[in-house]
C-alpha cells in the first residue's frame, strides 16, 4: 500500500476493510451545521455547477492546508497545485504522524517513503485526492443523484455555496460539499452516513486560490520513489473457473476493473471486482469458502459488508454505502 495508508479496522473483517480503504488521502474538519434552504436544481443547472467544480480542481492554482477525518482518525496535509503547460502539478506532505510525501506531474507520480514492494498506484486514488472528489465527467452522477442548493457559508475565510448530492434511490448516501464562489474550487466535502451524520469529512483550514504561489513549495524535500499508475480496466482475461457475472448491479454503478490476486495474509487467490458510481466505490470479493467469516450483514459506521455462500465460494460485497447496496451486489453474483 502506498504512503497515505490508514490504520485497518480492528475487527474480524479488518483485512477486507483495509483492502478497500487502506489508501486514503483527503481532508476534513468539523462541519458546522447548515440551515437548509433546499432548492432542487434542474439537470442543466446542476451539470454546470458540477463541471465548474471538477474543472477548477484540475486547472486552478491553489495552495493551503487541509485536514482529513474518518472515524476517530484525523490527519493534516499541506499541498500546492499549479497548471504547468498541459500538465497539472501538485505536491502533498503530511504534517503529522510519520513523514509522507506525494508528488505528481501529469500522470507521473512519486512517493515517500520508498517501498520496494510497491510498484504501482491505482488510478482511482490518484484521481480522487482532495479536492478532486468529483469525476472528470460529472454528468453520469446525475443518473443516480439530484443536486440541491442548501445555502451559503464561509470556509477557510472564503465565501462558499453549499450543495448536496441527494440519492435518487436507496443504494447510496448523500454527499454535502462547499464550493468557493469566486473560483469554483471544492473547499469542503462531507459524506453523510446512515443517520445523516458526517461519516467522512474533508476541509481546507487555510487556502490561497489564484495569484502567484511560491513554486519552491513544489520541490520535494525527500528522496521520492517513482510509481506507475494502473489503469482502471476490466478487459483482463481470467481463468475459466473464476468467471462470475452479475445480472443487474444497482443503478448508477459501473465496473471499473477486475483482478485476481492473493490478499495480504492469504495463500489462496481472491477475485476482486471494483464498482463506482463516480463518488463512492463497492468491492466484491469471491474466494473459496472457509470458516473465518460469518455469513450475513455487518457494519462499522457507514461501511457495510455482506457475505453469502454460493456453491463452494464466498461472495462478499464491501463499501461505504447502505446495507441495501452490498446485499444487492452480493446476491446478484452467480457463477457462469
Amino acid at each position: 500500500m502506498w504512503m497515505f495508508k490508514a490504520k485497518p479496522f480492528v475487527c474480524i473483517w479488518g483485512l477486507l476493510f483495509c483492502v478497500l480503504f487502506g489508501d486514503r488521502m483527503a481532508l476534513a474538519a468539523q462541519s458546522a451545521p447548515v440551515v437548509p434552504i433546499a432548492e432542487v436544481l434542474d439537470k442543466d443547472a446542476a451539470l454546470k455547477i458540477l463541471e465548474r467544480c471538477a474543472d477548477a480542481a484540475k486547472t486552478a492554482t491553489y495552495s493551503g492546508t487541509y485536514v482529513y477525518q474518518h472515524g476517530d482518525e484525523m490527519s493534516t496535509y499541506r499541498m500546492i497545485h499549479v497548471l504547468d503547460g498541459h500538465d497539472d502539478v501538485e505536491r502533498r506532505e503530511a504534517l503529522d504522524g510519520s513523514p509522507r510525501e506525494y508528488y505528481r506531474q501529469g500522470q507521473r507520480v512519486s512517493i515517500y517513503p520508498a517501498d520496494p514492494q510497491q510498484k504501482t498506484l491505482d488510478r482511482r486514488y490518484t484521481a480522487k485526492l482532495f479536492p478532486r472528489q468529483l469525476p472528470d465527467q460529472p454528468a453520469k452522477l446525475l443518473q443516480a443523484y439530484g443536486l440541491i442548493r442548501l445555502g451559503s457559508e464561509r470556509v477557510a475565510g472564503r465565501d462558499t455555496t453549499v450543495y448536496q448530492l441527494e440519492p435518487l434511490d436507496q443504494y447510496r448516501y448523500p454527499h454535502r460539499f462547499w464550493i468557493d464562489d469566486a473560483s469554483g474550487l471544492l473547499l469542503k466535502w462531507a459524506m453523510m452516513g446512515m443517520r445523516k451524520e458526517a461519516s467522512q469529512l474533508f476541509a481546507f483550514t487555510d487556502i490561497q486560490v489564484g495569484g502567484s504561489v511560491d513554486r519552491k513549495q513544489l520541490k520535494p524535500v525527500r528522496e521520492l520513489q517513482s510509481v506507475e499508475i494502473e489503469t482502471n480496466s476490466h478487459t483482463m482475461s481470467l481463468p475459466q473457473e473464476t468467471q462470475w457475472e452479475i445480472k443487474s448491479p444497482p443503478a448508477g454503478f459501473r465496473l471499473l476493473k477486475q483482478s485476481s490476486k492473493a490478499l495480504p495474509g492469504k495463500q489462496r487467490k481472491v477475485l476482486h471486482h471494483l464498482y463506482s458510481d463516480g463518488v463512492v466505490t463497492v468491492s466484491v470479493f469471491i474466494e473459496p469458502i472457509h470458516q473465518r467469516l460469518p455469513l450475513g450483514l455487518a457494519h462499522q459506521g457507514a461501511t457495510h459488508l455482506f457475505t453469502r455462500q454460493s456453491g463452494t465460494s464466498l461472495v462478499m460485497a464491501l463499501g461505504e454505502v447502505p446495507a441495501a447496496t452490498v446485499e444487492a451486489f452480493a446476491n446478484g453474483y452467480n457463477a457462469r
